[in-house]
């Protein structure tokens, strides 16, 4: 161990003791320890001189294998403190030199300084703390804000809406007043987002999003809760009231779009829930608005409102379910007709046979609101079976009557996936005797696309019976005409949105005229669906569509009347219903 002396500092009055105290400090701070530790180090030896007074006390740096400590000592007492670094030599020929002689007023100007250094770092100290704790309280609110709103369009999200939903039913309950829950959307809006690409969908969001704000009151709580879903809570609206919201909402994304180049035409698919009527909380009411979105999705209706049908586990549907099975069992369903002419040149009509339910005690039934029912049930099977048979049978009856007729029967796809499907229709062809191309079965899209390798092997078989096959509702689903070159199908029908919208929308009579024209180069007829103007006639005719169908030429009729109308266009040729 080596020690080097600095200084031997003088005691013998009440006032050397106060600038030894100090002196100890400056050394100490001088060294690198810490102002605690100096002022707890200077205390001791305070103490420590008067207990045991001596005329001097001398200040040491010893070193070791453990480092470097100063060291405070007289004749009967020592003091110790680590330093946490090698002494400068410099530093310790200054302190040799000027500490003992040092004046009271050079310490008390050093102390100064020290008091000066130590505010100073106090208030750079202060300005810190404040500035992060705004920061801090920033991000707490931003983090709030956004824990409460969706990202991509500023819109409230789920749990905000939540909340929202929870305090408005409270008050609803202690006024006695009526919300709403409407729940959209957005239709095709897969489609464009594969299309286009992600940025173009989320500008279609934002876009949205905007016009949505506009078109509901800022006391109602619009929210995003899904990729493409969209909610409002409507505060003090029955259901009369929320559809009138839900056309402001339809309305509000007229005109087009336009993002990047691309004109983009989009609608929504609306469910309605209300309360209390049809939940006491937002998770009932969202499930119920929900489950109504998906019931006018599904069957190309704008706005649905709930109703207990729609719920799975309802009595109501319980009771209709087990009504429709045995109407489908006793035969008590019914087939209506509606024809589909030719726009050039004479032949007879074909038509399509559509299922409608005559109900003892609700009346006419129509499919949007039992075919899902069916389809979630499985009594869609026997129910397409009965369809198929019936419509067979009937087509018999026409040509034993001089009118051969083409019937077209839409088929479901939970029967496209029976091992015995061919056989089964080539018994009923055969059991009535129809002639080859007598029927035709509609499939939609989606049923080809969800397993394309079994509709194929499916559609081969199905050709041989001398069957046609229409691709229903063409242009909603994810297929293509590419695609559908490897499929033996004969005839496309064009989905009713883009006929009726082809006036209004560019795009709609592009898609419908394209289609047409590569239909054509590809040997498949045309149908178009949802013609229900001279001017859809007119446009459609011009492209060289090949059969119209809708109530331009007739709504659906029941047997006997279709029946009429058939001879009738026969004898008198078409009399379209103006």
């Amino acid at each position: 161990m080596t020690t080097e002396h600095i200084a031997d500092l003088c005691v013998q009055e009440q006032t050397q003791d106060i600038i030894v105290y100090h002196k100890i400090v400056h050394l100490a701070q001088q060294l690198g320890m810490p102002e605690q530790r100096a002022e707890q180090l200077a205390a001791s030896v305070s103490i420590h001189n008067r207990q045991h007074p001596a005329a001097s006390i001398a200040c040491d740096i010893e070193s070791g294998p453990d480092g470097y400590r100063l060291v405070i000592s007289s004749g009967t007492w020592r003091e110790l403190a680590s330093l946490p670094a090698a002494p400068d030599a410099a530093l310790i020929r200054e302190e040799q030199a000027s500490l003992p002689d040092m004046s009271l007023s050079t310490l008390l100007q050093l102390m100064q300084t020290r008091h000066d250094d130590l505010q100073r770092q106090r208030n750079s100290l202060i300005q810190e703390v404040d500035r992060l704790s705004a920061k801090l309280q920033h991000n707490c609110r931003e983090m709030e804000y956004q824990s409460r709103h969706d990202t991509l369009t500023g819109l409230a999200n789920r749990p905000m809406l939540a909340e929202r939903a929870m305090h408005a039913f409270q008050i609803a309950r202690r006024q006695a007043f009526k919300c709403c829950l409407v729940l959209m959307d957005l239709k095709k809006f897969k489609q464009i987002n594969d299309a286009l690409g992600q940025q173009v969908g989320d500008l279609l969001l934002q876009a949205v999003a905007s016009r949505f704000k506009q078109a509901v009151r800022s006391s109602d709580t619009l929210a995003r809760v899904g990729g493409n879903e969209f909610a409002v809570l409507l505060l003090n609206n029955d259901i009369e009231q929320a559809e009138i919201v839900a056309e402001k909402l339809h309305h509000a994304l007229n005109p087009s779009f336009e993002m990047q180049g691309h004109i983009l035409n989009i609608d929504v698919s609306i469910g309605i829930a209300e309360f209390p009527t049809h939940g006491e909380d937002i998770a009932d009411l969202m499930q119920r608005a929900n489950a109504a979105m998906h019931h006018a999705k599904n069957n190309k209706m704008d706005t649905m409102v709930y109703q207990s049908l729609l719920d799975e586990h309802s009595l109501e549907r319980l009771s209709l379910f087990n009504e429709l099975n045995e109407a489908i069992t006793t035969g008590t369903l019914e087939l209506y007709y509606q024809p589909q002419v030719v726009t050039h040149g004479e032949g007879i009509p074909s038509l399509e046979a559509l299922i409608r339910w005559p109900h003892p005690v609700k009346g006419m039934v129509f499919p949007d609101r039992f075919i899902p029912m069916a389809e979630d049930s499985g009594l869609i099977i026997p129910m397409t079976w009965w369809v198929l048979e019936s419509a067979m049978e009937q087509c018999a009856a026409w040509h034993r009557a001089g009118l051969p007729v083409t019937v077209a029967v839409n088929f479901s796809a939970h029967c496209l996936q029976e091992d015995d499907i061919v056989q089964r229709i080539a018994d009923c062809i055969k059991r009535h005797n129809l002639p080859d191309h007598s029927l035709v079965l509609e499939i939609t899209e989606s049923m080809i696309m969800a397993d394309p390798h079994q509709a194929s092997t499916v559609l081969l078989e199905i050709d041989k019976l001398k069957v046609d096959v229409s691709i229903d509702d063409f242009g909603t689903g994810h297929s293509s005409l590419a695609y559908l070159k490897h499929l033996l199908v004969d005839e496309l029908k064009i989905d009713r949105s883009f006929v009726m919208g082809m006036h209004e929308h560019k795009n709609d009579e592009v898609i419908v005229r394209t289609v047409i024209s590569m239909a054509h180069n590809m040997g498949l007829r045309v149908v178009a669906e949802g013609v229900e103007t001279r001017r859809d006639w007119d446009a459609l005719t011009a492209m060289n569509c090949d059969r119209i169908q809708g109530y331009f030429i007739s709504r659906p009729l029941p047997v006997e009347q279709i029946t009429r109308w058939l001879e009738a266009f026969v004898r008198d040729g078409l009399q379209p219903d103006e």
